[in-house]
Parts: C-alpha cells; structure tokens; sequence
C-alpha cells in the first residue's frame, strides 16, 4: 500500500464521494428492465443487482425486504444472472403463486415444496442455485426439515427470501444464513450477518399504500372466567410426558382471548384426553401420548379402542393408580363445570362479530380480511356472521359463503388484483374470514382492511396479515389496519402485547424497523436503527453520492482524498480488503467497520468542504495500514472456522495423530493428502457440507482413504479462506477526512 503522500490527489469532496460510492454501488444497469414478461422498478433492479454481488461473493445472500414489495421478482433477476439449474423451495401454498411468476419472467425452475422437505422428499438433481421462499420456516436447526435444505444447499448458491427473518430470537438469522455460510454464522456479530442481508431502509415505499392504524377496539372480558381458569387442577400427564402446567395455563388463557369458541373447543379436547386416560388407567394401563391416539373424540361421544390392545402394561415405578384416577376425576369435573358456565353465561363472541360489523360499516366500499389464529373463532364468527351480505369463511378445512361450499381458489380470486372474472352481486365477497392459513405469500391486494381478531404470539404474523394488502401496485391509497384487544385481565396475565414488544425489538435490532403492527407501538427509541436497515440507508446515501459526480474518472495509483468540515473528527476511507472494496471509519475513536460507524461517518462528511491537513492526512494513512497489517496477520495466523466446531477440531487432531506415527518412507506419500484435508477443515462449509464432515470425522476408515474423503469433500463443498486473498489489500483508495473546524491541527 502507498503510505507515502506523494500517492495522494487531493480531489473535491464531491469527487472522492463518487469514486467511493462508484466503488461500492452495484450498477442497477447489470440486470435488465425487463425479465420475459415482467417490467422490472429500479429498484427491484437495484436490489437484485446488490444481491448478485453478495452471492457472488459469499455463496448466498438473504432478501429481507418487508412485505409487499415485490421479493418474487426481485429474487428471480438475481438468480437469472447465474446460469445453473435453479430449485425453488416454498410452502405447498405459494406452488400456484411461483408457477405463475416463473411463467411471467420466462425462467424454469425445479419446485419443492416446504412440506416435502420436512417429510425428507427433495429432488433428486443437485441444484446449481436455490431460492428459499419464506426462509423463516428454516430457523430450527434441529428439524428434518431444516436438514433435508442443508443437504440441497450444499453446493448451491443460495438466496433467502422473507419479510420476517427475525421471528423470536436473533439466532434464528444466524441459522437462516448458516445453510451458506456453515456454522461460523453462529459466532458473527450483527454486523457482519447483516453484511449478507439485503433490506430498504424506509418504511414507506412509492406505489405501496399508506399504513393507518393499527387501531384497537376493545372487547370487555368476563374476569371470572379468568379466575375459573386459573383454578383449574393441572392436568395429568401421560407416561413418560412432562407437562408444563403454566404454559399449559397460558395457552387456555390465549385461546379464550380468542374467542369462547375456541376456549370451548380447547376445553373439550382436554377433557376428552382426560377421559381417555381415565379409561386406560380403569383397565389397569397407563398410556403414553402416542397410545392416547386411539381414541376419537367429538362432542360428547367419547369412543374407546380396547385399552389392552393398544396400551401396554404400565411400569412399576408408575404412580398410584388410584391417585391418578382421583385426579383424573377431579380434573373432569372441573372442566366439565367451566364448560357449563361457559355455556351458560353471555358469550362475547357476540362482541367480536358486532365489532367486526362495525368495521365494516366504517368501509362500506371495501374488502375486509380478519384473521385469526384459530380455526374455532373463524367457525365462531363465519356463524354469527353468514347472514350478512358478501362473508366467506376460509380455513385448512376449506371455504364457505351463504350457499354452500366453495372452492378456495374461487374465494382468493376476488381478493387477488387482475382477476377478469365478472363476479355477480349475489356472490360478491367483502368480508374474508381466515386463519394464518393466508398470511404468507398470497397477493390479496383488493383487499384494504385488515383486522386482527387476536394477537398471536408471533409478532412476524401480525406483519405478515397487513402485507398480504398493503403491496406494491395497490390501486387503494391506504390499508386500515384493526386490532380486537384481548380482554384486559387476560392481557395483565399473559403479557401479550409486551411479549409481541419484546419480540420486535429484538428483530428492529438485527434487521430493521418494520411497519407498526401494535397499537401505539415503540420498538426502539427514536434515532436507533438495526444493523440491517442501517445498512440499507448506507447504501441509499451512497447511490446519491455517485449521481451527484458523473464526470469522475479514476486514478489508478493514487488515494484520492477530500476533507469535511465536521462535528466530528475521524475519517471515511476505502480500502481493499479480502480481495475486494469496502468502507472503513473512525469517528472520536477507534478504527471499526460497523454499520453504526460507518454511517456517522459518512452523515459527518456530508458536511461541507474544507481543506485537506497533510499532516493529519499523513498519521491517518499510517494508522490504517498498520490496523490493515494487524487484521491481516490475524487472519493468515487464525484458522477460526476450525475452531468453531468439535469436528473440525476432532479432524485435525486425528491428523495430527495420524501423521505422528505413520512410518518415515509413506510421509512423503500421506503430506499431500493431509494438506488437503486440513485445507478442508479451516475452509468455508455450508451447513449441509458440515454435516457431511461431521459424520466422515468420526468415520473408522482406514487413514489414507479417511484422508482422502476428507480431501474430497474439501475440493467440492469448501470454499478456501486464502481464495479471496489479493496483492491489493490493505491499499487505501479514498479518503475522507473529518476536521472540526476549531482543530488545532496545522
């Protein structure tokens, strides 16, 4: 790297912003404004263009755009400019929906669907790229599910598509990111797995709807059915289950702010379990959970398989017989009084129907959908609700309005824009009625209303519902959004909306804010953003710094370097680094490639011009090569993928082993191969490769073909640290420097 100053050319400041940003800023211009059928936004060209590059770079990039956005197109342009076989990974639902985009936009593609993943049905031909729609499904890391992906991934580039990657925790990002880049995703800061994240940094879109509410409307509770769940004796467990009685207690309380259909609902399935237990335990078994299927229960009709034919004998460390089925009697009865008081008392799902015809009332013109966690408060409300004009209800069960059954697709056809079907008055539907079922993926933009009839304990779902209607090309101006509230002794109990709280701020953190889907909802405080959507408002910030300077040129040798008069001092500096460009900054402190540090650097030196100090200049180039110097020692002298893992530890130690006591005349045969192995285990794996690694470490083969597996799967899965090493890094390109205007500095 030159550190001399006669390196330097002292430019404008708006010159040096550009030659940064050109840098830096993938050209819109690489993907092309159509693809088949489909006129792509510039900045759905702009997004893929940025999501070709990280792929390019790391294997995989994720999509975290918030919902309504046009993600589906946006992902097909990026996997356009690699020419491999392209597998699409979605829910069996959204099969329709990717038949058609890929139709559009000209481009095969092998589907597979979520739900034969999780049944280990995958296709046969390894795919060359893979898009993973609604990749949030992929954050358990413990599911047949997520290893069925795992194994596709494994020599795939991959691209992972969702509005809510962030659904309870920030591990379920680095378990997301980890089907490309391997288990290091799990030791990485918030940083660099935001590095792999490609997300807006605005809230509000041009040609998406505006956003009003949420509004909450108030449902009142009776407090004393309250007081009779809580006083409810626990359940009894089946052999060999444990049984957390308060989750258990919480998941009553939940479902009664529902609605009392499917607290009702709820309530009998209990009871019926308890009964099934009570049975076997009166033919002297003790069932597990698994035996308890035998039974069928509905309604009051409770029919019985013979307990002695598929329960087997309990154990003699099981508890009393007698004292469970004491319990059991005493929990069947107390089920079966709330249940009456439950049916005798007023019922406020009447409340809940009223309320949502009110709603409806306030939009005469529009199309409502309530949503529901519960397939039971749909039926509650679809029967207090199927008399008024234009209601259909649709669950996993299937859709229905006032005549009859009808098919599903029938339904979301008048919800889904550009539908030429002529739909008769008698038919029209204006109010849908569903679960979850529909709140990923589906296009149901003629809809304007959403109304949550409870709050699930997901806070992505509540995201999820709006943007099925607030998307892009909308032709309503805005989407009302409502939201039933539990009754508010319930809500004291369970927390809800705090939990919900506490569940997006962890998510605002690591990727960004998302519209408010809480009433008067606060998820960080004001100025604080993720780490995601700061990089995001990063990247905006430069694309204008590069068209604010069309006539810069490059001067190939030379650190192009400007000064700001700031607020701050420090510096903005480009420097190549792991064989490519990127932004490093200091600001009243010390050097950091943050997010965070980054953008107050570059707010800082949007300030206005001022001369350049050389010998400040001249102390800043050293410090950074010799912070260049350091990083890069660290990173030839720490192999730290393979340390991560205990297999990568366990292989280099059978090596080593291996290698110690091999005789003098077969080291010179084995070295290579050792070499190769070790390359291999302190190389980039994806999470499927490392699960191949893992089970080949502990493989009994004899040495030399252990070490030649070893070596193989190294040269087809690994990607080698050292492949992105340059002659060039650590070399300055521009800088920027940021003076206070009252520096003593000569």
């Amino acid at each position: 790297m030159g550190g001399g100053l006669s390196d330097v050319a002292v430019r404008s400041l708006k010159h040096v912003q550009s030659a940064i940003s050109t840098r830096l800023i993938s050209d819109a211009a690489t993907i092309p404004e159509t693809l088949g059928n489909v006129s792509l936004r510039h900045a759905q060209r702009d997004v893929a263009s940025r999501l070709a590059a990280l792929i390019s770079l790391h294997g995989g990039a994720m999509l975290a755009e918030p919902v309504g956005l046009g993600k589906t197109y946006a992902s097909l342009a990026a996997a356009a400019t690699f020419d491999c076989g392209l597998t699409i990974a979605a829910p069996a639902a959204l099969r329709a929906m990717w038949q058609r985009a890929l139709a559009d936009c000209g481009v095969e593609a092998v589907i597979v669907s979520h739900e034969s993943l999780s049944r280990g049905i995958a296709p046969r031909n390894s795919p060359g790229f893979i898009i993973v729609d609604e990749s949030h499904r992929f954050r358990t890391r413990t599911t047949c599910r997520y290893a069925a992906l795992a194994d596709l991934c494994r020599r795939a580039k991959v691209l992972l598509v969702t509005a809510t990657p962030v659904q309870n925790r920030r591990a379920d990002l680095a378990a997301q990111l980890a089907l490309f880049l391997g288990r290091g995703a799990w030791t990485m800061t918030d940083d660099q797995l935001g590095e792999h994240v490609v997300r807006e940094s605005t809230l509000d879109v041009d040609g998406q709807p505006a956003l009003r509410g949420p509004y909450t409307v108030e449902i009142d509770g009776d407090s004393a059915s309250l007081e009779a769940i809580l006083a409810l004796p626990p359940p009894i467990p089946a052999r060999g289950e444990s049984l957390a009685v308060a989750l258990s207690t919480f998941g009553l309380v939940h479902q009664w702010t529902s609605s009392q259909a499917a607290f009702v609902a709820s309530l009998e399935r209990r009871r019926a379990r308890g009964l099934s237990l009570l049975a076997a335990m009166e033919a002297g078994r003790h069932p597990t959970r698994r035996e308890l299927s035998a039974w069928a229960f509905a309604g009051d009709s409770l029919q019985l398989a013979f307990p002695e034919l598929v329960v087997s004998a309990s154990s003699d460390e099981a508890p009393s017989a007698e004292r469970i089925r004491a319990s059991l009697l005493a929990y069947d009865a107390a089920i079966a009084d709330l249940l009456r008081r439950m049916r005798g008392g007023a019922n406020d799902d009447l409340q809940r129907a009223d309320a949502v015809r009110q709603i409806r009332a306030r939009h005469p013109h529009e199309r409502v959908i309530a949503f529901s966690h519960y397939a039971e408060t749909v039926n509650a409300l679809w029967t207090r609700l199927a008399s008024d004009a234009g209601v259909a209800a649709l669950t996993s069960h299937g859709s229905r309005v006032a005549g009859g059954r009808i098919s599903r697709d029938d339904v979301l056809a008048q919800f889904t824009p550009g539908t030429d079907t002529v739909v008769p008055a008698c038919e029209y539907i204006s109010l849908l009625i569903t679960t979850d079922l529909l709140s990923e993926g589906l296009n149901l933009q003629e809809a304007s209303v959403i109304v949550h009839l409870d709050l699930p304990w997901n806070p992505a779902r509540l995201e999820q519902r709006v943007g099925r209607a607030r998307r892009l090309g909308s032709r309503h101006a805005a989407v009302t959004v409502y939201s039933l509230k539990p009754p508010a002794p319930a809500e004291r109990l369970l927390r809800i909306e705090q939990r919900l709280r506490e569940k997006l701020a962890i998510a605002a953190a690591a990727i960004g804010r998302s519209p408010p889907v809480l009433p008067s909802l606060v998820v960080l405080e004001a100025g604080t953003r993720g780490h995601v959507e700061m990089a995001g408002d990063i990247v905006c910030r430069l694309r204008a710094w590069r068209s604010q300077s069309p006539e810069f040129s490059d001067e190939a040798g030379a650190i192009l370097v400007a000064a700001a008069d700031a607020d701050a001092e420090g510096f903005l500096a480009l420097v190549i680094e792991d064989a490519r460009p990127r932004l490093v900054a200091s600001v009243d402190g010390r050097i950091a490639t943050s997010a965070v540090v980054i953008h107050q650097a570059i707010v800082a030196s949007e300030s206005r011009e001022a001369a350049v100090d050389h010998i400040r200049l001249a102390s800043i180039i050293a410090e950074i090569k010799e912070w260049s110097d350091r990083r890069r020692g660290a990173a030839a002298t720490t192999v730290r993928s393979a340390v991560t893992t205990p297999a990568r530890r366990t292989g280099l130690q059978r090596i080593a082993r291996l290698l110690s006591t091999i005789p003098h005349h077969q080291r010179s045969r084995m070295a290579p191969l050792a070499a190769a192995a070790r390359l291999t285990l302190a190389s980039q794996l994806s999470e499927g490769a490392e699960r191949m690694l893992h089970r080949l470490v502990h493989d009994e083969s004899a040495n030399q073909e252990w070490l030649e597996g070893v070596a193989e799967l190294g040269r087809r899965y690994a990607r080698d640290p050292r492949a992105s090493i340059s002659d060039r890094d650590g070399e300055i390109v521009a800088l920027i420097l940021l003076q206070r205007s009252n520096s003593s500095y000569a």
